[in-house]
């Protein structure tokens, strides 16, 4: 959707590589494109490590043990939003638990 966003038009990617794969699917559709266009102010994209970080930093602080795409929010948060959201009231909506322990392992102690 951010390509989509960024060019003023719904795009098909030939591939997605992305640890949440659930948030890369390979096309924008054009009806959501049209209510990401017309609701959406920004979009924000975090890398494969900063989701890994933000996985690691709910598991040892809030106990949360969640898949990558419920931790995109909190990377984005940890990351390119930091300077951006310092000394606002913000809250994030943390969903997505469908891993098993050995995929959440090989995520966190890749760090």
């Amino acid at each position: 959707m951010s390509l989509s966003i960024a060019t003023g038009q719904p795009v098909t990617l030939t591939r997605t590589s992305t640890i949440a794969d659930s948030l890369a699917p390979p096309m924008s559709l054009p009806y959501s494109f049209d209510l990401c266009r017309r609701f959406v102010e920004s979009i924000v994209t975090v890398s494969d490590q900063q989701i890994r970080q933000a996985m690691k930093v709910l598991f040892e602080n809030l106990k949360l043990v969640v898949e990558p795409a419920g931790a995109a929010a909190t990377a984005a948060l940890l990351g390119p939003l930091s300077d951006s959201l310092r000394g606002k009231k913000v809250a994030v909506v943390i969903c997505g638990s469908i891993i098993d322990a050995h995929s959440f392992a090989e995520h966190v102690c890749a760090l």
